[in-house]
């Protein structure tokens, strides 16, 4: 293992916070790398180079010696799985500073063992995420290469996945600040604090992807998905006290299959950020009332001044009652019929009437959708 000087520097102030003496860190050919005292940096620490050469447990040097530019201290190996990354030095009386010494060196071991660790997660993350998006979106995939990757990530593509999208919701007033908002959602933070919901199944993944946090769950029942993403938007609603929506694929069929699940995932997702009611949506929960939401308010004052342009007031609601209650009946006419006690003929008359009056027929699918946004869009009657 190769010390990184960034890393080596903030270990050296770090223990001079600790233990208030210069220190040094050489790499593997005893050169500093790190130093309290900045224009050591790149000399030849002669210490650390013969405590390489002889393979030394430990180096005191008792005294200064100026003309080779040697201070008394000790040095130190410093051992990564078994194997020499370097060495550390502590400048001083070595009957001072050998008190510090093993503490200092483990210390030193365990946080660069840590970087080390990081790193190598931070690579796997990266690996995962590249695999994810060939996954999703690459136009003519080689699936008997994407399997092979899938495995060596610990991601079996022929495995059921349901995909979730999250994203800031609508309580973020701004594009400006929805920006800031996504930026901090994909810090390396915050999928850590998602990777921990997934450690209860090695095949759970996340990334972000196009802007988008795009989380990957194994052989997850609609419950457990439900909960799952349910926690992490908490989570980071608690981190950043700003609300997150999400949305919620069905279950991949085949591998080819997940892009459809990411499909409907963005689609409930961008419900979701819209909507007042849920901030997890799965995409079979997608209705005409949610997407309604999505529409601005402008449009849909606009949409029911168009339908009802030619109407008096009195027409114009006993015309929306029409509407609605043929929606409310499953545009079940009999039924329609029923409700209002009167004969199925009448009620047909009823929406002939609309029709003449508006130009738009409840029979006709693009005319009902539209006389459906006018009668249910969020307006007083």
């Amino acid at each position: 293992m190769r010390i990184n000087r960034q890393h080596a520097q903030s270990i050296v102030n770090e223990m001079k916070g600790s233990i208030h003496r210069d220190m040094n860190i050489m790499n593997q050919e005893g050169v500093i790398i790190a130093s309290t005292n900045p224009t050591r940096c790149g000399q030849l620490h002669q210490g650390a180079a013969e405590l390489i050469e002889r393979r030394l447990p430990c180096l005191t040097v008792r005294e200064d010696n100026p003309a080779h530019g040697v201070q008394a201290g000790i040095n130190l190996p410093i051992v990564i799985d078994n194997e020499l990354a370097g060495v550390i030095g502590i400048t001083g009386n070595p009957d001072e500073v050998s008190i510090f010494g093993d503490i200092i060196k483990r210390m030193t071991e365990i946080m660069l063992e840590s970087v080390r660790q990081k790193e190598n997660s931070d690579l796997m993350d990266r690996a995962k995420g590249l695999f994810m998006e060939n996954w999703l979106f690459t136009d003519q995939p080689d699936w008997p290469e994407l399997e092979v990757r899938g495995r060596l990530l610990g991601i079996d593509i022929a495995e059921p996945y349901t995909i979730a999208i999250l994203q800031p919701a609508k309580a973020i007033r701004t594009d400006h600040d929805r920006a800031d908002r996504m930026e901090e959602m994909q810090s390396s933070l915050i999928l850590q604090m998602i990777q921990r919901h997934l450690r209860t199944n090695r095949n759970h993944c996340c990334a972000v992807i196009r802007n988008r946090i795009i989380v990957l769950l194994h052989r997850s029942s609609r419950s457990e998905s439900a909960s799952m993403i349910g926690k992490i938007c908490q989570d980071i609603e608690s981190y950043y006290s700003t609300q997150v929506a999400g949305g919620i694929s069905s279950v991949s069929q085949s591998p080819a299959d997940i892009r459809r699940c990411y499909l409907e995932a963005q689609t409930a997702s961008a419900i979701a950020v819209q909507s007042a009611q849920s901030s997890v949506l799965f995409y079979d929960e997608v209705s005409l009332e949610f997407i309604m939401q999505s529409i601005p308010r402008p449009i849909t004052e606009d949409l029911r001044r168009l339908v009802f342009a030619a109407c008096q007031e009195d027409e114009r609601k006993e015309l929306l009652h029409t509407i609605r209650l043929y929606f409310d009946c499953g545009g079940s006419i009999q039924r329609c019929a029923d409700a209002s006690f009167v004969h199925r003929n009448t009620f047909q008359y009823r929406m002939d009437c609309l029709r003449k009056k508006t130009g738009y027929d409840l029979r006709i699918p693009k005319d009902a959708v539209l006389l459906y946004l006018a009668a249910y869009a969020d307006l007083d009657p």
